[in-house]
């Protein structure tokens, strides 16, 4: 009797210790409890709707596609007139950038811009120079260009072209710039007779101009080709040559080297302008030369035995073959 008393109490004892061990199951569930709560939480976040449309209206008048719209940012960017910069003698001058939250289609920024060289020569968006590395909306007319800082909801400092070798006005459409582009870091803009000029847009509150290392007067058709060396970390730089498309009236920005290189960037004032441009490869064992011809704007091909010697034979043997 003593003993069948032991094994029931064991008995119950075990059975305890089961039902503390086994998980209880969730509801309609087979998956264990434990399992379950091993997972963390996530919270239940809907995503956002990009709209496809908005129903805001501008403060005075608009160009037809003299605006550009974010719509994962709900920002939208115009040049108008009003009666503020409306001329006596030239009537309707479109030179205002209106910024607008078209969530709450309300005006979050203006800037009335400097007259463009003449009153009905309108500023213009350069639409394409918005992109996701810098996110910045682009005006730029005779003298200045005025960015969108997208990311910050700023305007940027007004920034002014320069350039390397002194330039002349032909005309009164000379300096007016055609067409803009992002490269990395760095926005390139074309202007009308006076060639390629370019900021430096790696720290926006402090925008400056970035320079090309040389440029290349092609007297006979007034064209600037200009080099530029861009730096990618390291002490390496990438190398372009920008190119204007008469035909579709845009921008080309190629890197020519298929690896950046170590260079000194620094070319003497002197020989700035010269068709030729050498460059020695800093890392190169045996002090090989990359060059470039900034007439054809390419990067050439310099037989081996040639790489390695002197600049002063690298530039004869390309006078020689280059004429």
């Amino acid at each position: 009797m003593k003993k069948h008393i032991i094994l029931v109490i064991l008995g119950g004892f075990l059975s305890l210790l089961s039902c503390k061990s086994e998980p209880t199951p969730t509801t309609g569930s087979s998956t264990p409890a434990k399992t379950v709560d091993a997972i963390p939480k996530k919270a239940n976040k809907i995503a956002a709707v990009i709209p496809t449309s908005h129903d805001c209206v501008v403060r005075g008048k608009l160009i037809d596609d003299n605006d550009f719209w974010i719509p994962e940012e709900q920002l939208w960017i115009c040049i108008v007139a009003d009666d503020i910069t409306r001329d006596q003698d030239f009537g309707e001058s479109y030179r205002i950038l209106d910024v607008y939250d078209t969530e709450k289609c309300s005006q979050i920024k203006r800037k009335v811009l400097p007259v463009n060289n003449s009153p009905d020569f309108p500023w213009y968006i350069f639409q394409n120079t918005y992109e996701e590395k810098n996110q910045v909306v682009c005006t730029s007319g005779f003298e200045f260009t005025f960015c969108y800082d997208v990311e910050n909801r700023t305007l940027l400092p007004r920034m002014k072209p320069d350039y390397l070798l002194p330039r002349t006005s032909l005309d009164a459409q000379s300096g007016i710039t055609q067409c803009m582009e992002v490269y990395d870091h760095y926005l390139f803009g074309h202007s009308q007779d006076l060639g390629f000029f370019a900021y430096d847009l790696n720290d926006k509150k402090e925008v400056k101009n970035f320079l090309p290392a040389a440029e290349y007067h092609a007297k006979k058709v007034n064209k600037f080709n200009s080099l530029f060396l861009v730096p990618v970390g390291n002490k390496k730089y990438q190398a372009v040559i920008p190119n204007l498309n008469l035909n579709n009236g845009k921008i080309t920005i190629t890197p020519l080297l298929k690896t950046p290189l170590v260079v000194d960037p620094l070319i003497a004032k002197n020989v700035q302008n010269n068709r030729f441009q050498i460059f020695t490869d800093l890392e190169s064992p045996n002090g090989s030369k990359v060059a470039f011809d900034l007439q054809e704007k390419v990067l050439v091909n310099l037989p081996a035995n040639v790489a390695t010697l002197p600049v002063g034979k690298v530039l004869a043997y390309l006078k020689g073959q280059k004429k």
